[in-house]
């Protein structure tokens, strides 16, 4: 069963600029500690996710599965303006993919979870290796999570977009420059959760990562 959960609202009171502070993802591979916060801070390991202090876990996979994924994160992010890193970024504003083992307070099934408002600003996501069985999964549900949640998308009815929940529609999906109607789990037609009832995610992701002068 593939679940993302989506949890509470998060995010800076007040978000960067991003007309003047470029895009930054940092992929997470080696966990560490992270703590409760009122709202998201990647700079300071804080997560309105996370319920109390807690240890996360390294990524499972082995370095060279580490490496192809992140190839397949930087390919599907090429046509936006994000510096996607491995090296922590420090105080630097970025935003955090942690890539860990096993969803602490729910379902060993749980393959994401991100914060659920529709307000900017949110910092991190959280991805549980034990629950996807191939590179090619951990790479479409790091990226549809990390597009909820930067972009306030909704799962949509396009097999082609990564925005698109079915396992093995096409090889290779992308963020699709075309209207999608916003579904549910089943792929039922559903308002989609920031408003309205169709998105484009490359128009939504460009809106929300626009190039700095």
């Amino acid at each position: 069963m593939v679940l993302v959960l989506l949890a509470a609202c998060g995010g800076r009171d007040t978000p960067p600029d991003a007309a003047c502070q470029p895009a930054v993802l940092y992929l997470n591979r080696t966990g560490g500690m992270w703590d409760h916060g009122v709202r998201d801070d990647a700079s300071l390991n804080l997560s309105i996710l996370v319920d109390a202090p807690r240890a996360i876990s390294p990524w499972p996979k082995d370095s060279t599965d580490w490496g192809l994924l992140v190839d397949c994160i930087r390919t599907a992010l090429a046509p936006f303006p994000i510096t996607v890193t491995e090296t922590d970024p420090g105080m630097a504003p970025h935003t955090e993919i942690v890539f860990t083992t096993q969803y602490w307070a729910g379902s060993v099934a749980t393959t994401s979870i991100i914060p659920d408002s529709c307000r900017p600003g949110h910092e991190v996501e959280f991805v549980f290796g034990n629950a996807l069985a191939t590179r090619a999964r951990a790479c479409h549900i790091a990226l549809r999570s990390y597009a909820q949640m930067v972009a306030n998308l909704s799962l949509g009815d396009r097999c082609e977009d990564l925005l698109n929940d079915a396992m093995d529609c096409v090889p290779d999906r992308i963020f699709v420059n075309a209207p999608a109607t916003c579904v549910d789990a089943s792929s039922q037609p559903i308002p989609c959760r920031c408003g309205g009832t169709t998105q484009n995610s490359f128009e939504a992701m460009t809106a929300a990562t626009p190039t700095c002068p």
